[in-house]
């Protein structure tokens, strides 16, 4: 049997020890390369375009005020915001393929209420998780809901609105731009809260829903801010109520609806800018610091006041995920209050 010297053995030893140190200096700096580069990447974001994904067609108030604001985060950023239309499925196609992208914060979306929140509560199919797959960055910009009614309609306030659909029972009619859109969900909550029975007519869209309001074909329209303010000079339609929390500055002449004595109801139509989950934290600060000054601009905030827009909410990334996760309990409450449900 052979016997290594003791220098041997120490030798060998320190050659094990060596190779540990190898191999954990091997880890470190794998971690290095996978972790390391995320302050940089962030420092250096953007250096190419990005691209922001509208989940509604070209044209539309969604559409216009991303464009508005990408428009300006360009300009602050010094790079390109290139605006891409991707509609269907009530907004969640496009929110959808913002999730699967890559999240290296080249592809944000716009996040309407619709296929972040009520999607998924009244039962339309959306391939995602909005909780944990979308990472609120702000608030684009918000729009009420407003309570029109035909202009030859004996009443002049909610509270006549009221009396009247009381004294006939499913003998009014009420239209939105949808079923299962936020009009028609507030409607039916407002219902219920009432104790009124007014027959629900869904549209598609509220170009039409205008054109059969203004041609007396249904009483009782529930129109976004941007379409009452389009049809305001015309004489032919009374507005009753927003029910936005604040007036709307817009139409700074019609009550809301908390001011009508229905406390605490206050809904506002809005549309986040997301990235998808797994997206450095940095860079969600780097887009919302930018889209902040772009908020606080007075030009900014002219052009989606001339759009039917809210006057906007500066908040962070943080604060926008508890503004959200606020307003998911609220619809979930008027989805479990109204029964409404749409999907298959």
């Amino acid at each position: 049997m052979r016997h290594q010297s003791s220098a041997a053995l120490n030798e060998s030893g320190f050659n094990r020890s060596k190779r540990r140190l190898f191999g954990y200096a091997a880890v470190l700096a794998a971690a290095a390369t996978l972790f390391g580069h995320a302050p940089a990447f962030a420092e250096n974001y953007p250096n190419k375009a990005v691209r922001v994904v509208v989940p509604f067609p070209a044209g539309g108030s969604s559409d216009t005020a991303a464009r508005i604001i990408t428009k300006g985060l360009a300009e602050v950023l010094k790079q390109s915001f290139v605006v891409e239309n991707k509609a269907g499925a009530a907004g969640t196609i496009g929110v959808a393929s913002v999730i699967r992208s890559t999240p290296d914060g080249y592809t944000l979306g716009e996040g309407p209420v619709g296929a972040t929140i009520i999607a998924k509560l009244i039962g339309i199919p959306a391939p995602y998780d909005p909780v944990k797959e979308i990472l609120p960055i702000g608030n684009i910009g918000s729009l009420p809901l407003v309570f029109a009614v035909k202009g030859d309609l004996p009443v002049n306030n909610l509270a006549d609105l009221v009396a009247l659909a009381k004294s006939k029972p499913g003998a009014l009619s009420y239209g939105t731009s949808g079923a299962g859109t936020p009009g028609h969900l507030a409607f039916e909550y407002f219902k219920k809260i009432a104790g009124l029975d007014i027959l629900h007519v869904p549209y598609k869209g509220d170009a039409p829903l205008t054109t059969d309001l203004l041609g007396g074909q249904v009483d009782l329209g529930i129109l976004t801010g941007p379409a009452a303010v389009a049809q305001a000079k015309s004489g032919k339609i009374k507005f009753l109520a927003v029910t936005s929390g604040e007036r709307y500055p817009q139409m700074g002449n019609v009550p809301t609806l908390v001011e009508s004595g229905y406390k605490d109801f206050s809904i506002e139509i809005w549309n986040l800018l997301f990235a998808p989950a797994g997206t450095d934290p940095k860079v969600l600060t780097t887009i919302s610091s930018a889209m902040n000054t772009v908020l606080g601009q007075a030009e900014t905030k002219a052009t989606l006041a001339a759009q039917g827009y809210l006057p906007s909410v500066i908040m962070t990334p943080e604060e926008t995920t508890a503004f959200v996760a606020k307003d998911r309990k609220l619809w979930e409450t008027i989805v479990n209050t109204t029964g409404v449900k749409v999907g298959s």
